[in-house]
């Protein structure tokens, strides 16, 4: 009988690996055995923005335990993003499968860093003696294990301490899991097949007289939880106006998921333009992380997108209102920050109560020059060579 090395990371069990499958390799003669000594559990299973913002502890994980063998836990909708980068050597969905595993396998560290019922419940169950960042205790009561653990909650559970604190997402969660700066970026790796795709597609919305000029994306929407962290789409049809009317050299791509469909159709008519294109919105988040990384700029609000140009190295634009523009780090200036900073209720985490709505009182000059500004402080050279072939309009399998 083959003498099977299970402490290899490339073990699956229920099928062959895969050097068995393209090479033929056998565990005994294998010069790709890769054993591991520590499993470490990652839970992290809210919006697909937070889970791709929460990678960049992964650098640090693998740094302080190189040989470790990296699981993280998610919902199924950020499954396809979490496992696109090479940190992370498994991910299992949030499902009936995953609580059973979950009961049975031995944790060397689990970091569980949200503070909600799901995830917290979750790192209770997981079989470890380290557990960074939030359990549930019997009496079904969210607690940190930490004291900066104790601080993000305290951050959560009143208004006052969200609003006061100037530290970024990322330096809060490396305070809790005990890291030092600098920061890393997000993690998040794109195939060569996807970015050509991207990149044809791209060139194919323009005419060929207007290639080679730069591309402005501009994510339209802002996800379902708060729906006003983004401009509404007759501002963003002003800012397009004003754009085109001060800047002749941009090409402008309107992006967005499903939800923006109708609006970035709306914005398009309106616009009525051929230096605007919309490219559609029945994109999984891996095609539309390709598409952004064809922007030279990007303009948005506090959403995924902005997580995806940060891991991408886009430099972006955004738009702040409900949500905190400390929280976003901004990893040396890539990302310009812009927000309405004369009313006294920004950071609500909610939606608008006041008369004011918040973005669209800032002006839309103010974002007109801080695209032009942020162009210049930022370069971008050309990724993806031309010699992708004509684009097919639907994305590589």
């Amino acid at each position: 009988m083959a003498l099977i090395k299970t402490d290899c990371r490339f073990f699956i069990g229920s099928k062959p690996c895969e050097y068995n499958k393209t090479r033929g390799c056998e565990c005994p003669q294998c010069e790709e055995y890769t054993p591991y000594s520590k499993r470490i559990l990652i839970i992290k299973l809210d919006s697909i923005g937070d889970v791709l913002r929460t990678t960049c502890i992964l650098p640090k994980i693998r740094e302080k335990e190189p040989s470790s063998y990296i699981v993280w836990i998610t919902r199924p909708e950020s499954v396809d993003l979490a496992s696109s980068n090479e940190y992370v050597d498994e991910v299992w969905a949030y499902d009936l499968e995953t609580l059973a595993r979950l009961h049975t396998v031995e944790w060397h560290t689990v970091y569980s860093l949200s503070n909600d019922h799901p995830s917290s419940s979750l790192a209770s169950l997981a079989r470890s003696g380290t557990k960074t960042g939030f359990v549930l205790t019997r009496e079904g009561v969210i607690a940190p294990t930490n004291e900066a653990a104790s601080r993000w909650l305290n951050m959560a559970v009143f208004d006052r301490f969200k609003r006061e604190n100037s530290l970024s997402y990322q330096e809060l969660m490396y305070d809790i899991c005990g890291f030092q700066a600098p920061v890393s970026k997000p993690c998040l790796s794109l195939e060569d097949p996807l970015t050509r795709w991207a990149h044809s597609l791209v060139k194919s919305c323009f005419p060929e007289s207007r290639a080679a000029r730069p591309i402005l994306g501009i994510n339209t929407g802002s996800g379902a939880r708060w729906p006003k962290k983004m401009l509404t789409p007759e501002r963003v049809i002003e800012v397009i106006k004003a754009l085109l009317e001060t800047d002749t050299d941009w090409n402008i791509l309107l992006l967005g998921g499903a939800s923006e469909a109708k609006r970035n159709q709306r914005i398009s008519m309106a616009v009525h333009s051929e230096r605007v294109v919309n490219p559609g919105s029945n994109h999984s988040p891996l095609e539309f992380s390709a598409l952004i990384h064809e922007c030279d700029v990007l303009l948005c609000g506090d959403t995924l997108a902005l997580h995806i140009a940060s891991a991408l190295s886009v430099p972006s634009v955004a738009l702040f209102g409900p949500t905190s523009s400390s929280e976003i780090h901004d990893y040396d200036g890539l990302i310009e920050k812009i927000s309405w900073n004369a009313l006294d209720c920004l950071c609500c985490y909610g939606d608008c109560r006041t008369g004011d709505d918040c973005m669209s009182l800032i002006p839309v000059a103010e974002i007109v020059n801080r695209i032009a500004g942020h162009r210049e402080k930022t370069s971008r050279v050309v990724r993806v060579s031309d010699s992708s072939g004509e684009p097919t309009g639907t994305p590589p399998p």
